[in-house]
């Protein structure tokens, strides 16, 4: 009978590995056939096609270089998240079948729901994206002791989601839950956790900055893919011996409830975060959606009305603008920010001023906005005059590195 249950933990190691691949090799197909697609779009719905040259190449600038480790390992952590909303009762089953065989001296308690499992795994998740959530507001300030924090932060986080997800279900099998597993693993292992995380997911972090470049992207996916579902597996079972450890140090560890002060101080973390991270991301949604609007309006700038004024080594521009609004609703110019640019000067601050723009309405707003004159620009003002410039909007949210989009091209 032994010898029967030994084999039962290799044939669930094997269903849990097949069916993650199975789960994430499926979503990775999805996203490159369908990913281009959805992108193109957006692109159609959001920008008009003289600015999507612009939008393409910002987008992927930002995604390549500068944010390129956090998405990296944002997308690791992702995979771990949607492998345990979508497989928790192969990996709990895994992990009760490996500690009944490997540890049958274990007292055994009344085990909890496997629906409550699930809702365990779906507040893991938003810890998980709340925290991701601050590492990427860091990474997005345009600064780099931040964004190196916030990568540092997104790397420590995929390592904790790696071992809390999968030794957590020794402890939910015993009714415990997601703040008082937490408080367990704090207290009492906060090393021994770590490790099993760094061990687990180390592999894929290494082999990600290590393969040949020559290999296809569908190999080296593969190959990373494969690594973490392996990983994810392994630590299921080294989840299984921690928690083993922790019971036979300390018998009455799962009796006892984490501490109330613990408790509350969790929920009011959690709690800020998320307000904050909904106000961070809300506040750049609703400029983004300002801007996009904006941005499919025909712009129309009447340079021979507009008016110079010259002071010292400063010139005062006042532009009027005909603007024709050709999206569904209406424009408040007061929430856009612009910068003016051009050639001989430094930047120019814009002040816009100008009625509401109702939808399918053609209006003039006026920018104004004060440059400082080069000194070779002083020297011929008139040349100075004719150069072209350009306007650019300005999506800046709290702290946050701005972007800017040309809306008057050169």
């Amino acid at each position: 009978m032994g010898a029967v249950n030994k084999g039962l933990t290799k044939y669930w190691f094997i269903i849990y590995v097949l069916a993650a691949l199975l789960v994430l090799g499926g979503l990775l197909n999805l996203g490159v056939h369908l990913g281009p697609k959805l992108e193109d779009w957006l692109m159609a719905k959001f920008i008009p096609e003289v600015w999507q040259s612009t939008v393409d190449d910002l987008i992927h600038r930002l995604f390549r270089d500068e944010l390129r480790s956090f998405l990296v390992t944002s997308g690791f952590g992702l995979g771990i998240v949607i492998i345990g909303l979508t497989l928790f009762p192969l990996k709990e089953k895994l992990s009760a079948t490996y500690e009944k065989e490997r540890f049958p001296e274990l007292e055994k308690q009344a085990q909890a729901p496997l629906w409550r499992q699930g809702l365990e795994e779906v507040k893991l998740a938003g810890l998980y994206l709340i925290l991701q959530g601050m590492s990427f507001y860091l990474a997005m300030q345009g600064q780099t002791t931040l964004a190196t924090l916030g990568s540092s932060l997104s790397v420590a986080y995929l390592v904790g989601a790696m071992a809390f997800d999968h030794c957590a279900p020794f402890f939910q099998r015993r009714d415990r839950k997601l703040h008082g597993i937490l408080w367990i693993f704090l207290r009492h292992a906060p090393l021994r956790t770590f490790l099993i995380g760094l061990i687990c997911i180390g592999p894929v972090l290494l082999l990600e900055k290590t393969l040949p470049s020559s290999l296809s992207p569908t190999i080296a996916i593969s190959i990373l893919v494969f690594t973490e579902v392996l990983g994810m597996a392994c630590a299921t079972l080294l989840g299984c011996h921690l928690g083993a450890a922790l019971l036979k140090e300390d018998p009455k560890l799962i009796l006892n409830p984490p501490p109330r002060s613990w408790t509350i101080s969790y929920r009011a973390v959690v709690l800020t975060l998320s307000i904050w991270l909904v106000i961070f991301f809300g506040w750049w949604a609703k400029g983004a959606i300002t801007h996009a609007s904006f941005l499919k309006c025909r712009f129309r700038p009447l340079w021979q009305e507009a008016e110079i004024r010259l002071r010292d080594t400063s010139m005062i521009v006042s532009l009027p603008v005909q603007v024709r609004n050709r999206s569904e609703g209406s424009i408040d110019p007061t929430e856009l920010t612009i910068e003016i640019q051009g050639k001989g000067i430094i930047e120019g601050e814009v002040m816009l001023q100008g009625p509401i723009i109702q939808g399918s309405e053609t209006k003039n707003l006026e920018l104004t906005f004060a440059a400082d004159l080069s000194e070779a620009a002083i020297l011929d003002l008139p040349k100075f005059l004719k150069a072209e410039y350009s306007a650019h909007l300005k999506l800046e949210p709290p702290l946050s590195k701005p972007f800017l989009l040309e809306i008057f091209p050169q």
